[in-house]
């Protein structure tokens, strides 16, 4: 069983090192010897053989592509509509940032500067109940801490901070779904990507192709 293992596992590296080689040879890049290997590997592996059928079907594609011999005079207007088009994405993408930055800017002035205050109450009440004084941790009872810190932070002030803070939170996500929204709209590369998977998918399934790719 070990042996079957080592055997299938030296069948897949072969497999991977081949598949990285199929642009190499439909580009000429290889020499002679690593062709003659490439081809003897690609006539005994059908997946292999499926692989590189599927690259030169894919070369053909783009090699059949019409080419356009166009005037200077009709280009030009295209070459224009380039160049601006590379403004406008730093435009936008300036935009994107301005306007994530009036976002944060309405937040209202009670938040922004609230929200750390209402951190800072609630972190001193948390660590003033759970650690004592130093010179008395085993003779302070939990009614003398309790008092300690009633003195310093009424019941009311510990509700309101923790009620700015909600508030806080509730308005920084609205914001973020905004952000989310805005960016989305402008980002639409994944659709057009999907699309040319299944173009390039339909063209591979139509094509059966045994052992021998050639």
């Amino acid at each position: 069983m070990t042996k079957d293992l080592i055997m299938s596992n030296n069948i897949e590296s072969q497999c991977y090192v081949v598949q990285l080689q199929i642009d190499g040879y439909i580009d000429g890049d290889l020499s002679q010897s690593q062709q003659e290997l490439f081809m003897s590997h690609v006539h005994s592996c059908e997946a292999c053989a499926q692989e590189f059928h599927y690259a030169q079907v894919v070369q053909d594609t783009v090699l059949e592509l019409p080419q356009l011999d166009c005037n200077d005079q009709v280009l030009e207007p295209v070459h224009r509509l380039l160049k601006d088009g590379d403004t406008k994405i730093n435009t936008s993408s300036q935009s994107i940032l301005s306007q994530i930055k009036a976002l944060v800017s309405d937040i209202p002035a009670f938040i922004r500067y609230g929200v750390p205050v209402a951190l800072s109450v609630a972190l001193a009440v948390f660590i003033s109940s759970s650690l004592p004084d130093a010179d008395g941790v085993n003779s302070l009872s939990q009614d003398q801490v309790a008092l300690e810190v009633n003195e310093q932070y009424s019941p009311e002030e510990v509700f309101q901070a923790l009620q700015d803070l909600n508030l806080a939170i509730d308005y920084l996500n609205q914001m973020s779904q905004r952000t989310e929204v805005m960016i989305g709209n402008r980002f639409l590369v994944t659709p057009l990507q999907d699309s040319i998977n299944a173009s390039f998918q339909r063209t591979r399934g139509d094509t059966t192709v045994q052992n021998d790719p050639i």
